[in-house]
């Protein structure tokens, strides 16, 4: 008995630190883990974004089938893109290319780009929508200073009439309804694919939605109106995309693809 009183005076104590630290070791390697992910994913949406929507377009309008192939090789190599782009054209597959004409920087990016309009969807057609049904006016003002310079603009703004019908680009979740300073009334949807979609500026708010709820593509946000910081303002959506990790990402590109299918399939 004194033996087993012994032991556990000594080495109990010893295999509960133990025990504490082995979960303090695996809770940080799992933290770390998470945070290089959403880093690599803000840094996918960042590439993603400063592709041309004129490329991506004009591609899904001759070249449905294999858009993301031209747009890969386009957006990395113009200056030796029509030798690639004539393989293209005379049927031989993305991945049996010739690619002796490039150095293996321009092939690996290559690869990058086309492995990143496969994973992220914002490009896809019939993945997301157009927010607005009707014509808009909207130029890229991502980054642009607000309040004389104390922060930057992080959206897009697309103007319209008050009362202009607004809807979600994606199905999600209804995280945020209501009003704050700078969005006035606005609803933010947590979409499936993780990100955070943001409607400011909102004149009414659709009654029918509810903080947890799921809400589809399509479905109704509210009307379009200019309250909270935009009171000065030309009636508008601000509309914003922020990943996971809180970064603030540029939707212009993406809204123009989506403005483009949205009207192909009204």
């Amino acid at each position: 008995m004194k033996l087993i009183k012994q032991l556990k005076k000594t080495i109990w104590p010893d295999s509960i630190v133990l025990i504490i630290f082995v979960m303090i070791a695996i809770t940080a390697i799992i933290v770390k883990q998470i945070v290089i992910h959403d880093e690599s994913k803000s840094d996918a949406y960042n590439d993603l974004s400063h592709i041309s929507s004129e490329v991506v377009i004009h591609f899904q309008k001759v070249k449905l089938d294999s858009w993301k192939d031209y747009v890969a090789i386009i957006h990395v190599c113009d200056p030796t893109a029509n030798r690639l782009v004539q393989q293209l054209d005379n049927g031989i597959n993305f991945n049996n290319l010739d690619w002796s004409g490039l150095n293996s920087e321009e092939f690996k990016q290559v690869k990058y780009y086309h492995h990143l309009l496969d994973q992220y969807l914002f490009f896809t057609p019939g993945e997301y929508q157009f927010p607005l049904q009707e014509p808009s006016h909207y130029t890229d003002t991502y980054g642009a200073d607000r309040e004389g310079g104390q922060r930057k603009h992080e959206g897009t703004d697309i103007f319209n009439q008050k009362g202009t019908l607004i809807f979600s680009v994606c199905n999600g979740t209804l995280e945020r309804i209501g009003w704050n300073r700078l969005g006035g009334e606005r609803v933010g949807v947590r979409g499936q694919d993780g990100n955070y979609y943001y409607y400011a500026h909102l004149d009414t708010v659709n009654e029918a939605l509810v903080v947890g709820n799921s809400i589809s593509k399509g479905e109704l946000i509210g009307t379009m109106g200019n309250t909270g910081d935009a009171i000065t303002t030309p009636d508008h959506l601000h509309f914003g995309i922020e990943l996971p990790n809180g970064k603030w990402i540029n939707p212009y590109s993406w809204l123009k693809v989506w403005e483009y299918n949205s009207r192909l399939n009204s």
